[in-house]
């Protein structure tokens, strides 16, 4: 039975918080959502640890503000975009809410990042943000595309005239001279190498996809830049790509089974919406689509899939392309992973007084087959 609530104040929360959380501007793409988060509050499940083959619960992360760093209550309607440093604290990109968050390891918010500090008046959408070493905050945002922060949440500025906003929160990564993104392009698609202010360095182009227009349409896949390569997979691609840092391929990985099911065809060509939404719709109900590339270790690159109705899946390769783990069939997504880590994004169920809680992230450490 749908919950009343849903109706008066959506995701639990009263109008007016909400209101002065978005903005007025957003208040149509809330009412657009209402119906997918409601549906989420009335079937919210308990937050419970998984149980997986290669990774074990560590902590579950509840956020919070003890020093009162929020001038409000501090809500999280949806997590779009995580990063998480090497010392433990992480970025949390919330689209719906238009808001950024520095949290410590623990949770505690430390800052907001706000870039009308520096920019009075310009939109904030934020899509991702990344850390840059130890000294900058990147953030990707919807448009004016971007911001920049020092590390402790102190706006910096605009992002430079050449960046534009990548593919998706996976399609960006960080190397010793600044950002590593993926682009899409009507004829091609690119890897942008730039400095940690977006400014362009270098640019190459991929393989030629033999699904192009899918591979342009669905914002999956993964990119990762190390020290020596870059690993890509697309979103409808059997294998990743391990590259130079200028575009070479080195080795293509894979290792597929039954389990995986390939793309029979492309999406179709011009501009009939309906016939692309429809082949769209048929594509990921049947084919194996890349939901995540992490760089888990410095040794191991981690591939998340979806597989239409088979569920979710994830393999673990050495960066020479050697299989060390997999596991298939399972109902889990990880939004982040490194340092032999993972974190996993929980909604937990309805609080005592029917307000829908603020996300939990649960971390899990790998552990690696004897």
């Amino acid at each position: 039975m749908r919950d009343p609530r849903c109706v008066e104040a959506p995701w639990g929360w009263r109008q007016t918080g909400i209101r002065r959380t978005l903005g007025r501007g957003l208040f149509v793409l809330w009412s657009l959502v209402l119906f997918m988060v409601c549906a989420d509050a009335t079937n919210a499940q308990p937050v419970e640890p998984v149980k997986l083959e290669h990774f074990q619960f560590v902590k579950a992360i509840t956020f919070s503000d003890p020093e009162s760093v929020h001038p409000g209550p501090l809500l999280i309607a949806e997590i779009k975009g995580l990063d998480v440093a090497a010392d433990g604290q992480m970025l949390v990109a919330d689209w719906i809410g238009s808001q950024v968050f520095l949290f410590g390891p623990d949770g505690e918010l430390l800052a907001v990042l706000d870039p009308s500090v520096c920019h009075p008046g310009f939109e904030v959408r934020p899509v991702h943000a990344k850390f840059i070493g130890d000294h900058s905050i990147f953030l990707s945002n919807a448009g004016p595309w971007g911001y920049r922060f020092t590390s402790e949440g102190g706006c910096l500025g605009s992002v430079d005239p050449d960046y534009s906003i990548v593919s998706n929160p996976n399609a960006l990564d960080t190397d010793a001279q600044g950002l590593v993104g993926f682009y899409r392009h009507l004829d091609k698609q690119v890897v942008r190498r730039m400095n940690a202010s977006g400014k362009l360095l270098q640019e190459y182009t991929l393989p030629a996809s033999d699904y192009p227009r899918a591979t342009r349409r669905i914002g999956m896949g993964g990119l990762i830049a190390d020290k020596t390569h870059h690993f890509y997979a697309g979103p409808v691609e059997k294998h990743i790509l391990k590259l130079t840092p200028d575009g070479a391929v080195v080795d293509r990985i894979s290792h597929r089974t039954s389990w995986f099911r390939d793309v029979a065809r492309d999406l179709p060509d011009g501009s009939n919406l309906t016939a692309i939404m429809q082949a769209s719709g048929r594509l990921m109900a049947s084919s194996t689509l890349v939901s995540g590339l992490f760089e888990l270790t410095d040794q191991i690159v981690m591939i998340q899939y979806r597989n239409g109705d088979r569920g979710r899946g994830y393999q673990i390769f050495t960066k020479a392309g050697q299989l060390v783990a997999q596991e298939l069939d399972i109902r889990v997504h990880f939004k982040f992973g490194a340092s032999g880590q993972v974190y996993r994004v929980v909604r937990p169920d309805l609080a005592a007084g029917g307000d829908l809680s603020n996300p939990i992230i649960e971390v899990y450490q790998f552990i690696a087959p004897e």
